[in-house]
């Protein structure tokens, strides 16, 4: 294909390897870019372990079984390349950086800090400063053909309707980056609402800034900004459904389907902009090939989000995964699965208390009375955490301009059309979101499908349970209204319709 043609003895460098997208990419380039020369690959030393022996422990994993045994060869051409993009120069050697700069011709950033709620001192060195070394790695390569920026399509998110182009920041990269380097921890916390304005965390706020790097960098490299929005499980490639972390609509889906969850703050009508991991891989690859070719002079923006082309309401997505949790149980369930959803605050945070705290808290003390060590309110502070920061993204909408991305695919052969496929109009939500979560459970949860049958006795039981547990509430309640009415018959007509009808809605 073209795409590999473009691959064929090209070295590249990668950022981000042991991250979700940077997995995929690098399995992609082995398998469908077979004459691909050396893939360098940044790797940090992290708890003790030293970056080849992370990269071997990757590479065992079952994303890679296509590769190993069709191409084992190719594996060889992954090389380690230890570094820390927190260090000055990235923490490279002399020695790797100029093999790196001699060899390479396509730069794929992928590496970023994801985490909504870091410090932004953080933020700033893991998305902006390392973005920085990275653009001065690029000018000092000899053959450089195109350095790809992997961003995110929620950087402007302040923005209703954001278009394939980067936005002005209010403050420069270089004073941020100086900002960070030299105030003390509690100024800068101060003043970071200020800094962000009106986006919700540093992640999209140090992502937008990046950017900014990025087309400065535009006047002297040729680069591709690649913007995915929520990235999800694998549709197609190289597994069905394939995932290796809990972030976004992940972890909702294992805390609605355990019973952790059960209630979601979200505007059902509202869209819920998904996008496959392999799709945004392939869209990176593609973008890679058109700007490396010299097809355009120009730097270009690509919007990476599902929305435009293939909307999927959170309504939709619930529905389809809903049944899900029923038909095919986790191994360990907590409680019986029964979420709601509301775009009531009100209604979400008493069902939070009722369904969630309460609960929480006299599980703890009755495991305080035996002496065992309280887990569930811990447990429940971590989801509300979680989900606290994930509900500005269920709770806003966006129009994501895609322009690019569709002229982007009409420009390539019918055989990179289908070895590298990003048309989102193929998508069958309902079939994919069923795929992803058995992916969930088989790959994260790493629960087998001959687990099924005892996991669904499990289920049955804690649906008894859990209605054993409405009869005793009610007849609690009747004997109080009894204890205290005049009348328990007119008090039942009256109060006790209007509290069935609040357990209900819980």
């Amino acid at each position: 294909t073209d795409i590999a043609e473009f691959f064929a003895g090209k070295s590249v460098f990668l950022t981000g390897i042991t991250g979700f997208l940077g997995k995929v990419l690098l399995e992609k380039m082995l398998r469908s870019c077979p004459d691909i020369g050396n893939i360098f690959v940044l790797i940090r030393e992290k708890k003790g372990q030293k970056g080849r022996d992370r990269l071997k422990q990757i590479l065992n994993e079952v994303l890679f079984e296509r590769v190993q045994k069709v191409s084992p060869e190719a594996l060889s051409k992954v090389q380690v390349v230890p570094g820390d993009l927190l260090q000055p120069e990235l923490g490279m050697s002399n020695s790797d950086r100029e093999r790196v700069t001699r060899e390479v011709s396509v730069v794929i950033h992928g590496a970023a800090s994801v985490r909504f709620d870091e410090p932004l001192r953080f933020s700033v060195r893991s998305n902006i400063a390392a973005t920085k070394m990275i653009l001065d790695l690029c000018h000092e390569m000899k053959n450089l053909k195109v350095y790809v920026h992997v961003s995110t399509a929620y950087c402007n998110c302040n923005e209703k309707e954001i278009r394939e182009q980067v936005y002005p920041t209010h403050m420069k990269p270089a004073n941020l980056m100086n900002i960070a380097e030299w105030m003390d921890d509690s100024l800068l916390e101060a003043i970071t609402p200020k800094l962000i304005k009106d986006r919700p965390n540093t992640y999209t706020y140090t992502k937008a800034v990046a950017e900014q790097l990025v087309q400065e960098a535009s006047s002297t490299l040729p680069v591709a900004i690649i913007r995915p929005s929520i990235i999800t499980g694998a549709w197609k490639e190289p597994l069905e459904g394939w995932v290796d972390n809990y972030n976004g609509p992940t972890g909702l889906l294992i805390a609605l389907g355990k019973g952790v969850l059960k209630t979601v703050y979200t505007d059902l009508q509202m869209a819920a902009d998904l996008i496959p991991v392999d799709m945004v891989s392939n869209n990176v690859l593609a973008a890679a090939w058109y700007r490396g070719s010299g097809r355009s002079q120009k730097l270009l923006v690509y919007n990476v989000t599902s929305g435009a082309d293939n909307p999927l309401t959170w309504q939709e997505f619930m529905t389809y995964t809903w049944e899900i949790p029923y038909n095919y149980p986790s191994n360990i369930i907590l409680r019986y699965p029964q979420p709601r959803c509301t775009h009531s605050k009100l209604l979400h945070r008493l069902r939070m208390f009722f369904q969630h705290y309460l609960p929480a808290q006299t599980f703890d003390v009755a495991l305080r009375a035996v002496g065992r060590k309280p887990m569930l309110s811990r447990l429940y502070d971590k989801v509300k955490n979680n989900m606290d920061l994930f509900e500005y993204f269920t709770t806003t909408e966006w129009y994501f301009h895609n322009d690019n991305v569709r002229a982007l695919y009409n420009e390539m052969s019918p055989k990179d059309k289908e070895e590298f496929n990003f048309d989102v109009k193929t998508l069958d939500w309902k079939e994919y979101l069923f795929n992803y979560c058995m992916g969930i459970r088989k790959y994260l949860l790493k629960e087998e499908l001959d687990t099924l049958p005892e996991a669904q006795r499990h289920l049955t039981k804690l649906y008894i349970v859990s209605k054993a547990g409405n009869v005793l509430l009610m007849l609690g309640a009747w004997r109080f209204i009894k204890a205290v009415a005049f009348d328990p018959v007119d008090v039942v007509y009256n109060v006790g319709s209007y509290f069935q009808e609040f357990v209900d809605t819980l």
